[in-house]
């Protein structure tokens, strides 16, 4: 699910394996269809690629090494051709597509604007990225659904901040070995007056290449050392938020509940918008417009009775009338901020 090098460094600093996220089919894109409410649909030639990634220069390289001919590798040399773009940092977004995105988000067209889809989207198979191995911390962690809600949610932003923040270290540690400490091919050949850049641009997939290689080397404890104290903060909320997670219970896939996961001892209701109310049920959306949910209107009715009483009480006045809900089930509306512990 992850890239490997970015599988390999949080497995080796979680020590266990990575939630997955079964509800988010990427080659079946699980935003289309009647399924979705309208508003909230992705079109079938944008989906989440409406958003242009900037690669630090290991990725770079890394897919320079990895990529043979074909749709996928000609994205990536164009980009690298764009010497307004190419940096020694590597592959960064301009401007226009900077300001474009943000105006795209400022609108909530997010997954609906084919104008900003990405340069490595493919249109094979119903869309591809053609750089997935080695696509960045945010292409990375980013899921349209969460099969344990905004619990799973808070996991992978967490994952996504530590993943950003190595990328950011790791490119500049990058830049600083290769463009002080070691000279590009043919250097004495090179005009003395260049700056360090300017003289690896010629030969700048050799530094792309060189860089990969750099990062090759490097265990998990080696890039927290180059990462530094704030990565050293963002390793403890990931690893509090993966703590989380399997205190709480394994995920597993979204039609199965978590079993036997005792609720907050006092609850309340989220934030809960409706989307599409039908005679039977209705469709909310609580943590993320993209990831709704079918509640039956009966169960709806209940939410205002977790008025801030101890949970236990509540359950059992509800049970007293006759209505029985199941830890599971109260487990999986805190899941997905339907009931949440009043702040």
């Amino acid at each position: 699910m992850l890239p490997p090098r970015y599988a390999k460094w949080l497995t080796d600093l979680l020590g266990g394996t990575l939630p997955e996220e079964q509800a988010a089919t990427c080659s079946s894109c699980a935003m289309q269809g009647e399924a979705v409410a309208e508003g909230y649909r992705f079109r079938a030639d944008a989906k989440c690629c409406t958003y242009v990634p900037a690669l630090p220069n290991f990725l770079v390289g890394a897919a320079l090494r990895e990529l043979p001919p074909g749709p996928g590798r000609a994205s990536l040399e164009s980009r690298i051709e764009d010497l307004a773009t190419c940096t020694p940092h590597g592959l960064d977004v301009s401007e226009a597509d900077r300001a474009r995105y943000q105006a795209l988000v400022a609108a909530e067209t997010f997954g609906r604007d084919p104008d900003l889809r990405c340069p490595h989207y493919l249109a094979e198979q119903g869309g591809l990225c053609g750089i997935w191995r080695q696509r960045n911390g945010v292409c990375a962690t980013w899921f349209c659904k969460h099969d344990r809600g905004a619990a799973g949610q808070r996991f992978w932003q967490a994952a996504e901040a530590l993943l950003t923040l190595a990328e950011r270290e790791l490119c500049h540690w990058c830049a600083c070995q290769l463009l002080y400490r070691e000279a590009p091919p043919g250097a004495a050949e090179i005009d003395d007056s260049l700056s360090e850049w300017s003289a690896w641009v010629p030969l700048r997939r050799d530094y792309y290449l060189r860089a990969a290689a750099l990062v090759d080397e490097l265990s998990w404890p080696e890039v927290q050392v180059i990462g530094g104290p704030e990565l050293a903060a963002l390793v403890e909320q990931l690893q509090a938020a993966h703590a989380a997670l399997r205190s709480e219970g394994s995920a597993g896939p979204a039609s199965r509940l978590v079993a036997l996961r005792r609720p907050p001892t006092v609850l309340v209701p989220g934030t809960v918008k409706l989307a599409q109310r039908g005679p039977v049920s209705t469709r909310v959306v609580t943590y993320s417009d993209s990831d709704a949910l079918e509640l039956p209107n009966e169960l709806l009715a209940l939410l205002p009775r977790f008025d801030g009483r101890a949970t236990e009480q509540v359950l059992a006045e509800l049970a007293r009338e006759g209505v029985i809900l199941t830890p599971d089930l109260v487990a999986r509306l805190v899941d997905f901020a339907v009931l949440e512990a009043p702040a």
